[in-house]
């Protein structure tokens, strides 16, 4: 049964290492436009994570072991902010990092300069650390991996960022849910993504925590570090397999992420198609008051599900769309003969704005021409 797991787990380490190829090349439209890059490298660094894990609990591999352990303890703190870009990036169109996002990036920072004294240290010493931690694996306790964190550090410092970025991952799932569930489907795979990504590392951190317990007060609850490590390792095997049900992830389009939404996307067509309809018999827009609650009541639609479908497929805002449509009532207005004073003084409110000069700076902003102008381009 051990051997099966191995070599099942085995298989899965080599699926999740050609995981960020597959991504790359299956990904349509510009590399570093794309989503995907971020998840690619989540897939690798989860990759080194369970190779590590495997070759000192289940394949006890010396010279993997002492490659992997310590020598790789910083990266880790850039799962979190990796998420973080990641679902950012699938909800903004762009890949591109800000000025701020520097600060996601301290915690990593930190801890590489603190364990820069176990990278340059010789082979022998590394050898001798590994050898011990294959003895008493409780000794990761007491190895100081630089001048603050030792082993134990990182196994606490880890779950504790990783567990704040996922619980806010989804939090954003559920504040862009029309997004991520309707208008990309991509939001059942993200929560199971963050959900198995937790359990992975938080999981295996858990083990040195329930040690700790027991070690400390007594408390045996949480001790089963067999149980724990097994439970984390299959969550890494269903995370991995998981992606390649949901084809649409690993064939990510970056154009259309980069806020160019296919016109015909079906799920934006239909609510186009409906809310045309709406324009054409209702005219809501002739309302110089209308908000987009009451929008929402007369379409029947959620007002989260307006305000994505006017900012991802129309590319403006509901206010700016209501405006530019009763700028279009006023050009119809004027080509079927209101031309003269009289009718010219009630156009705003015919129109549907409140004031006679929001239709001259919406005329002058959407058809760069003033209402005068517009009127002598019809003689």
């Amino acid at each position: 049964m051990l051997f099966l797991f191995q070599s099942i787990f085995v298989m899965t380490l080599f699926t999740s290492f050609m995981t960020p190829s597959i991504i790359f090349l299956k990904s349509r439209g510009s590399l570093f436009a794309n989503p995907n890059i971020y998840l690619a490298v989540l897939f690798f660094i989860a990759g080194i994570y369970c190779l590590t894990i495997y070759s000192m609990s289940l394949g006890h591999s010396l010279l993997f072991t002492v490659l992997l352990y310590g020598n790789f303890s910083s990266i880790y703190f850039l799962i979190g902010p990796f998420l973080y870009f990641y679902l950012r990036s699938l909800r903004t169109g762009s890949t591109h990092l800000r000025g701020k996002d520097f600060w996601h990036f301290i915690p990593f920072i930190l801890v590489f300069i603190d364990t820069i004294p176990y990278y340059v240290s010789p082979y022998a010493y590394k050898i001798e650390v590994v050898r011990q931690v294959f003895s008493d694996w409780t000794s990761m306790f007491r190895i100081q991996l630089g001048f603050v964190f030792n082993a134990a550090h990182l196994y606490v410092l880890r779950p504790l960022l990783l567990s704040f970025y996922t619980f806010w991952g989804m939090y954003y799932l559920k504040r862009n849910q029309v997004y991520f569930y309707k208008a990309t489907n991509l939001g059942r795979w993200i929560m199971l993504f963050l959900f198995f990504q937790w359990m992975v590392f938080a999981g295996m951190s858990s083990v040195f925590f329930g040690v700790w317990l027991d070690n400390t007060f007594g408390i045996s609850l949480l001790n089963h570090p067999s149980e724990i490590k097994y439970l984390s390792l299959v969550s890494y095997m269903v995370m991995v397999c998981t992606l390649y049900f949901f084809p649409q992830v690993i064939y990510l389009n970056a154009e259309r992420f980069k806020r160019i939404l296919n016109p015909q996307e079906a799920y934006w067509w239909k609510m186009d198609q409906a809310l045309n309809a709406t324009y054409i018999f209702d005219k809501p827009f002739l309302d110089p008051f209308l908000s987009l609650d009451q929008f929402g009541e007369l379409v029947q639609k959620d007002t989260r599900e307006i305000r994505d479908f006017f900012e991802l497929y129309l590319f403006t805002s509901f206010t700016d769309e209501m405006n530019r449509l009763r700028v279009q009532f006023a050009k119809n207005l004027i080509k079927q003969g209101c031309q003269q004073k009289a009718c010219l003084n009630n156009l705003y409110k015919d129109s549907g704005f409140a004031r006679a000069e929001d239709l001259e700076h919406y005329f002058s902003e959407f058809e760069g021409l003033t209402v005068k102008e517009f009127i002598l381009t019809l003689k």
